[in-house]
């Protein structure tokens, strides 16, 4: 059986759960804290999760895991066969990786108004440290790693309309119960649903969430098709 060394915390995580489930690899969850990250280099030498363990065959990456599992296990498939239906899952896939995903931690993580609502899954990663110590290392790290990245510089009103393009972009791909890409599911449309969902911690996605029915349409067909 397939062993997943994750943060609950993490979309990444996320993302890989929701392809297991959806081929119905069976498979455990090892949660790591954030201390132990850096005893399993036999698993994840890179130090970081999501990592797999599958027989002797460690892969670690969202992205190497997602193409290690849809290469072993290609049935369902959620890389479509067309070259360039793949390319654009490969984009779409990359996008919601590195782009989405530093606006989630910038605003769950960096935004005093928010990072409240993400503590207490943070806090069972690392055990042991003071409440008030984890919430204002958060705070630190996330904004000095989305500041290097750009976003954290943007003022919260420019981020918001970031968003505001992003998912007003996703509502026309899907409108009239459509995919990201093609005719099914792909792990375009996983990895964009695990990215918008810890977006959603925000109280200003969650506030403009309701003006986007076929993203909540859609995010929810996700859901049936891939649990996280």
């Amino acid at each position: 059986m397939i062993r997943l060394y994750q943060f609950t915390t993490s979309p990444f995580c996320e993302k890989v759960r929701r392809i297991l489930n959806f081929k119905s690899i069976p498979f455990e969850i090892q949660e790591v804290t954030r201390n132990e990250i850096d005893q399993i280099p036999h698993i994840s030498p890179r130090g970081k999760v999501p990592a797999i363990l599958d027989g002797d065959t460690a892969v670690w990456d969202s992205t190497r895991i997602a193409h290690y599992l849809e290469e072993k296990f290609p049935a369902p498939a959620l890389i479509p066969e067309d070259p360039k239906l793949a390319s654009a899952v490969h984009i779409f896939e990359d996008w919601a990786d590195e782009s989405l995903f530093f606006y989630e931690v910038t605003m769950r993580l960096s935004w005093e108004q928010n990072v409240d609502h993400a503590l207490p899954e943070f806090l069972a990663t690392m055990p042991g440290m003071p409440t008030e110590q984890v919430r204002a290392l958060l705070l630190e790290k996330t904004r000095t790693r989305t500041g290097y990245q750009g976003i954290g510089r943007k003022s919260q009103e420019e981020v918001v309309e970031d968003v505001v393009r992003h998912l007003t972009a996703i509502e026309r791909l899907v409108h009239g119960g459509g995919w990201l890409v093609g005719s099914q599911i792909t792990i375009a449309d996983i990895a964009v649903a695990a990215q918008l969902g810890a977006l959603a911690y925000a109280s200003e996605v969650k506030a403009l969430l309701p003006k986007y029915p076929g993203v909540s349409r859609w995010r929810a067909a996700v859901d049936n098709l891939a649990p996280a």
